[in-house]
């Protein structure tokens, strides 16, 4: 029997053969709602004896704290919730920010206060061929549970092409697009690439990307902060201009999706900026160059990475080091079948020994990308 645990809250102990469906129809909730609550990671496996709640526990009475921050007047079709999600807060921060609010009645015109965190937008994704959930959530830098909580029933029909996802982030969509080949194209709306502790920009009128381009550098820079203490920075040079098309001093960098960068080195970089000066396997920090280029890697953001050949062997073994697996190497590094074959995507480049050439992928919303 069902078990009160605390006021308004009840929990069930699962019985032999039961399932969350199941469960869920007797309590008159959803399966979504048993997955919140309970925080089940695998709703497929539940087991005999198990405790599920099946009933959330009454919200508590929160303090009323002064809010010197923006306010928001509810329209026709909000909800307390929904307004939370768009501006990346919880319900009951709302709740605690303003003394007369109700969460099961608000009125249009109603004015509230909330913490100035950045608006998100409310985003409808529609499904393309080969997204998965994860991917989707890692774009728009939002969590696979929030798009369960945004998305009820998400979890049992699964991702449908040409079906939306509501998505609530302050990543908008991408209207940037990269047009033609890198070395026969254009790059429309461009983005241009923000500063960031992680890198200094030489030139910011040739530091314009696609979105996806800016995005996937600063979470590059991010996981190199994130796994070694006190970086240098490394040097942009270029991306794209404005409009991309020709670029002096490069063949390439037409559309948005080349981008050149100084390494990490063991040696001194000066006023902690690593410049683009001649490397040699001894100088070259393979560990943290690797930690950059491995992000990339491991989450398919990256077409190419051009280096002279003998920077790849200490890279190479430190990836080795790091737990890659011989498929991976063998797909990820040219070396060491020497620098005229065909495959691996780090591979070498003459004029490469002071720098990296880092091609992306076309964005999966760029249909005339080649």
């Amino acid at each position: 029997m069902p078990e009160g645990a605390r006021a308004n809250r009840r929990v069930w102990h699962v019985r032999s053969g039961e399932a969350l469906s199941t469960i869920a129809a007797r309590f008159r909730v959803s399966v979504d709602q048993l997955i919140e609550w309970n925080d089940l990671e695998n709703p497929d496996r539940i087991r005999e004896g198990q405790r599920l709640v099946v009933a959330p526990e009454a919200p508590e009475r929160l303090p009323v704290v002064p809010c010197d921050g923006p306010r928001y007047r509810f329209r026709r079709g909000d909800t307390l919730s929904r307004v939370a999600q768009r501006f990346g807060t919880e319900v009951r921060t709302l709740l605690r920010l303003n003394e007369n609010l109700r969460a099961d009645r608000i009125h249009v015109g109603e004015s509230i206060c909330f913490e100035e965190r950045g608006e998100r937008l409310q985003i409808d994704y529609m499904v393309r061929e080969g997204d998965t959930i994860a991917h989707i959530a890692r774009r728009h830098r939002v969590s696979v549970r929030d798009l369960h909580r945004w998305n009820q029933g998400l979890r049992r029909r699964g991702l449908r092409e040409g079906r939306p996802v509501r998505i609530y982030s302050t990543i908008p969509e991408s209207t940037s697009e990269s047009v033609g080949a890198c070395h026969h194209g254009r790059l429309e709306n461009p983005e241009p690439l923000p500063e960031h502790p992680g890198y200094l920009i030489r030139d910011a009128g040739r530091a314009f990307g696609t979105l996806e381009t800016v995005l996937w550098i600063q979470d590059a820079f991010d996981a190199v902060r994130a796994r070694h203490r006190s970086p240098p920075r490394l040097r942009v040079h270029d991306i794209s201009d404005r409009d991309g098309g020709r670029l002096r001093d490069h063949r390439s960098h037409q559309s948005g999706r080349d981008v050149d960068l100084s390494l990490y080195r063991t040696d001194a970089c000066r006023d902690g900026v690593c410049p683009f000066r001649r490397l040699t396997a001894e100088t070259i920090d393979a560990e943290r160059t690797w930690t950059l280029f491995e992000h990339w890697l491991r989450e398919g953001r990256v077409e190419k990475i051009f280096l002279d050949y003998s920077l790849l062997r200490p890279l190479y073994e430190e990836a080795e080091r790091r737990g890659a697996t011989e498929a991976q190497l063998e797909a990820w590094f040219q070396y060491p079948r020497g620098r005229g074959n065909p495959h691996g995507i780090m591979r070498h480049f003459r004029h490469h020994r002071d720098h990296a050439h880092v091609r992306f992928v076309c964005p999966d919303t760029d249909p005339h990308c080649r």
